[in-house]
């Protein structure tokens, strides 16, 4: 666990300021690499980062006893870091079952290629490979990995702000709550990532429209794990399998840099299943000493309350728990569906009733997510064809191809 991102001074530092008042951590002799915060009121000891992490271990020390009348609560261990600490004494262990995993076991394959064919059929790479050129072709894309002690602060801040409006936009129009988007949390991860990406400890892997981000994918790193955090794409490039391209640059990039793990984290998605190799789950660690009633009777109770959530989620009230978060605070952020018809037209307007418009230019949501949907199906380059606003109609543009002409008017559903 020496290089785990999660136990790294920056990360504990970082995480103490913005949720602790910036007291120091508790440490103890009998258990390694771990610190913790103390509840107010109850021999109970949280670890540094809670539910904020994405995998973290442990060891024991068997001649060490300051465990005694304590009880110490661990999120988030991974089934594949092989905890197998000896207990000692008094001290006891009940683990708790949470989230499943999964991730992409690189360590034997030389190439993205060999890979894929032992994943995918020869008609799927077909497919993820179409997609990708398709995107190249009609865009001008680029591939950026925001890591390491070069990553300029500019450069950061730029994604690292469209990541923001990504996630915004991507909530919204799900209508769900994302914890990682209140004020709190936001500030904290704007100021513990840029610092861990300039030590190797999280990595920012961004795919460029011309200069626009269109995909901002967040991962923790350690020389043998990169741990997915947190990705997100604009959905309006959803045809593109934009997902797919963006996970599987993830696993190129580790297999070129000597990464063995690519941990998709949790999350019991289809794209995980298809791109990972294992299985795993996360559990929770509940270390006691069993001959305090108090902190038997604190770590029962924790056990049976996390059990209980997890079954809870195993139905997936969850999902309707975070919709009911995001109508009860009101979220400000709205999105009026947009929609927009089409119609070809023989010829241009006359000239002195357009307006001649770039796509980074364009600010009407459907006439962007008409373009795109355009591009896609027509398999045609933005720098093959015209764009136009007209004048003085409402939401109406005209777009030239070389085959043809095209007139749109955007619209509320």
């Amino acid at each position: 666990m020496k290089n785990n991102p999660f136990l790294s001074n920056i990360f504990v530092s970082t995480w103490l300021k913005h949720f602790n008042d910036s007291k120091p951590a508790f440490t103890f002799k009998f258990i390694k690499e771990v610190a913790f915060v103390k509840n107010k009121h109850l021999p109970l000891y949280v670890n540094v980062g809670k539910n904020l992490t994405n995998g973290i271990g442990y060891t024991l020390d068997e001649n060490e006893t300051d465990f005694k009348s304590k009880v110490f609560f661990i999120y988030d261990i991974p089934e594949y870091f092989e905890v197998h600490n000896q207990l000692h004494g008094s001290l006891k262990l009940k683990t708790v079952r949470q989230y499943v995993g999964y991730l992409a076991n690189l360590n034997t394959y030389k190439s993205i290629e060999d890979y894929l064919s032992d994943q995918f059929s020869t008609n799927s790479r077909w497919k993820i490979k179409k997609s990708k050129r398709r995107l190249e072709a009609c865009f001008n894309i680029r591939y950026g990995v925001l890591y390491g002690q070069d990553t300029l602060k500019d450069d950061f801040d730029f994604a690292f702000g469209y990541f923001h409006k990504l996630l915004v936009k991507r909530f919204t129009e799900k209508q769900i709550n994302n914890h990682y988007l209140s004020q709190k949390k936001w500030t904290y991860l704007q100021d513990v990532i840029y610092h861990m990406i300039l030590e190797n400890k999280a990595a920012l892997f961004v795919i460029y429209n011309d200069n626009i981000p269109i995909s901002v994918y967040l991962n923790y790193a350690s020389p043998t794990i990169l741990y997915s955090a947190l990705p997100v794409f604009d959905p309006d490039y959803s045809k593109f399998n934009i997902g797919y391209i963006d996970n599987i640059k993830h696993i190129e990039w580790c297999i070129e840099n000597k990464i063995d793990i690519f941990d998709f984290s949790k999350g019991d998605y289809d794209y995980k299943k298809r791109l990972g190799n294992k299985a795993y789950h996360f559990d929770y660690h509940i270390l006691y000493d069993s001959k305090s009633i108090l902190a038997t009777v604190i770590a029962q109770f924790i056990f049976l309350y996390f059990k209980g959530k997890q079954y809870l989620r195993d139905l997936n009230i969850n999902v309707l728990f975070h919709k009911a978060i995001y109508f009860i605070k009101g979220k400000k952020n709205t999105i009026i569906p947009l929609d927009y018809d089409s119609i070809e037209i023989d010829k241009l307007p006359p000239e002195d009733t357009l307006i001649k418009r770039d796509f980074s230019s364009i600010s009407n949501e459907a006439m962007k997510k008409f373009l795109i949907d355009f591009l896609y199906k027509k398999s045609e380059s933005i720098n093959t064809i015209s764009i136009f606003e007209v004048k003085n109609a409402t939401h109406t543009y005209i777009v030239q191809t070389k085959d043809g002409i095209e007139k749109i008017r955007c619209h509320s559903k």
